[in-house]
């Protein structure tokens, strides 16, 4: 939670920063083919020529783009003019005063620059800060990349603040992943496991498109890669999300259609993965990811809305977390299919969303992993119960019968059981009803219930029969208790519900040997019920074998 607020904190710093740093800087692109193709053709071109647009992306044709600070910008020390989102595109950039060629690339980590990788940032004196730029986007994909410009000092509090709160980022998604891996091992729920790997691909994605990467990974021909890497992780993350949305949703029971439309669309999204491994700049690619991601997204927030009104508390958890980041990834992919670029904003509150459905998630399966561990107790709990008499039934018989025999051989300690028959029930119920008999065993249940410790075990054995495992207690005390429950039996039963009924109970006392078994511990016990039985009824028997 400390964690949380932190990166709240950080969010708020980042969103005011954004507001307050944001500097307008007029971008156009060239229209037509220079005469040749170098900026001294390019800056000869009419102002005609150039045409204004909010972002640089890759043209096939004449790549060529002016960056200038808007006409009355007070100018009083240097300047930075940054690029974001440039990721492998490879570009010349012409500086003044001499426009001399500067290659650059966001994944160069010999290039030295202000601030950190988060943008491609180009340092303007202050005598030349009114003066354009010229770009020359020798190669790259057709997303675009968005300009902003900001005084050198600010600039640098700014960048700093990025990287805290992409630190900060990256620091949530690794514990909420290692948390909801830690969570599938411990609760059992492996399709948790699609999810944490989603959060590990949701962390490189943060990592790749930062450029924090380029601090991890210094070898040049593998940063060439890390768009390919970013690709295959995104889409794999994304089919291991949505397996996992699809199960947490439970929407094959419930929407069977939108399950198999959902199952369509990721096996798409894994047939684009080859394309974007050959060719991660693929504008085909791309643009069908992102119609896959609002497909998908669009497609949950649905069944999640319908599953919230039909009262599920699953759906009003999706739509608390994955919502946000449902909404805000749609936002970014439409920014992207308008050729637009990512405004601050949302670039800020992307990862901050990517953290909050994690974490709301994460905590929703576990509390689901939790109440169905609670059913299924209560409902295990319930095939060991007797209904009636709410005593333990028959199936807890052998197991807790051969634990207190266990403990009693370990400790040395005595341990006798007790055979119940109620005399003459069938005539009961023919009698007076299964209504009443039904209340004669209830009544007996209760007085078991008052007359033993809790330690001790009382087992509706089947019928009108019961058995007593009477912890730590010899033959001497079995017979005791045997005889103070009889006379309860005699003394309660003379009555029952206004009618005189005369219910009574034999009971056999078989005690613990070392060797016994639960079978013969029982069938001593049940030897000298029967022995009971044939001296009279309404009295206790012992086994003398």
């Amino acid at each position: 939670m400390r964690l949380m607020r932190m990166l709240w904190r950080c969010l708020l710093c980042m969103l005011l920063s954004t507001v307050a740093l944001a500097h307008e800087v007029e971008v156009a692109r060239l229209t037509v083919a220079p005469v040749q193709d170098d900026v001294q053709s390019v800056r000869a071109v009419p102002a005609g020529d150039w045409s204004a647009v909010d972002a640089i992306r890759y043209e096939q044709t004449a790549s060529w783009w002016r960056l200038q600070l808007a006409p009355g910008t007070r100018i009083s020390s240097d300047w930075v003019l940054a690029v974001k989102e440039v990721y492998d595109a490879e570009l010349v950039a012409y500086l003044p005063p001499d426009y001399r060629p500067l290659p650059i690339s966001g994944f160069d980590s010999n290039r030295l620059q202000i601030g950190s990788r988060h943008r491609l940032a180009l340092t303007l004196p202050a005598q030349y800060a009114l003066q354009p730029v010229y770009l020359h986007l020798v190669d790259g994909r057709h997303q675009p990349m968005r300009v902003s410009a900001a005084p050198l000092l600010d600039y640098v509090a700014e960048d700093l603040a990025r990287v805290r709160y992409t630190s900060m980022i990256l620091a949530a998604l690794f514990l909420l992943g290692l948390v909801a891996a830690i969570y599938s091992v411990a609760l059992r729920r492996w399709h948790l496991l699609l999810f944490a790997f989603w959060v590990l691909t949701a962390a490189i994605y943060v990592m790749v498109m930062s450029g924090e990467i380029v601090a991890f990974v210094h070898d040049a021909g593998l940063l060439r890669h890390s768009m390919r890497l970013l690709s295959v992780s995104i889409n794999i993350g994304l089919v291991a999300v949505y397996f996992f949305i699809i199960q947490f949703l439970s929407i094959p029971d419930h929407y069977p259609r939108v399950a198999r439309l959902m199952y369509a669309i990721l096996i798409g999204s894994v047939a684009l993965l080859g394309l974007l491994i050959v060719d991660p700049g693929s504008s085909f690619g791309n643009q069908a990811n992102n119609i896959a991601v609002i497909a998908l997204a669009l497609l949950s927030l649905g069944v999640a809305a319908a599953r919230a009104r039909a009262g599920s508390m699953q759906g009003w958890f999706f739509l608390a977390g994955w919502g946000v980041l449902s909404m805000a990834g749609t936002l970014r992919a439409g920014y992207f299919l308008q050729l637009r670029g990512t405004p601050d904003w949302l670039e800020v509150l992307h990862p901050a969303a990517q953290v909050f459905g994690a974490l709301v998630l994460v905590l929703a399966t576990a509390r689901a992993a939790r109440y169905a561990e609670r059913e299924m107790q209560v409902a295990r709990s319930v095939a060991r119960t007797d209904p009636l008499t709410r005593l333990p039934n028959r199936s807890r018989l052998d197991r807790d019968l051969g634990e207190l025999m266990l403990q009693a051989d370990q400790g040395g300690q005595p341990l006798c059981v007790l055979f119940l028959d109620l005399d003459h029930f069938k005539a009961i119920n023919d009698r007076h009803g299964h209504a009443v008999g039904d209340r004669c065993l209830v009544m007996v249940g209760n007085l078991l219930r008052r007359h033993v410790r809790a330690s001790d075990l009382i087992v509706r054995y089947g019928g009108e029969e019961f058995v007593i495992a009477l912890d730590g207690a010899g033959r001497e005390r079995g017979i005791a208790a045997a005889e103070t429950l009889r006379a309860a039996v005699e003394e309660t039963g003379k009555e029952i519900d206004g009618r005189r009924i005369g219910l009574t109970v034999s009971i056999g006392l078989g005690d613990y040997r070392s060797g016994d078994r639960v079978e013969t511990l029982l069938a001593r016990a049940d030897a000298a019920l029967y022995c009971a039985k044939r001296e009279g009824r309404n009295r206790v028997a012992v086994d003398l074998l």
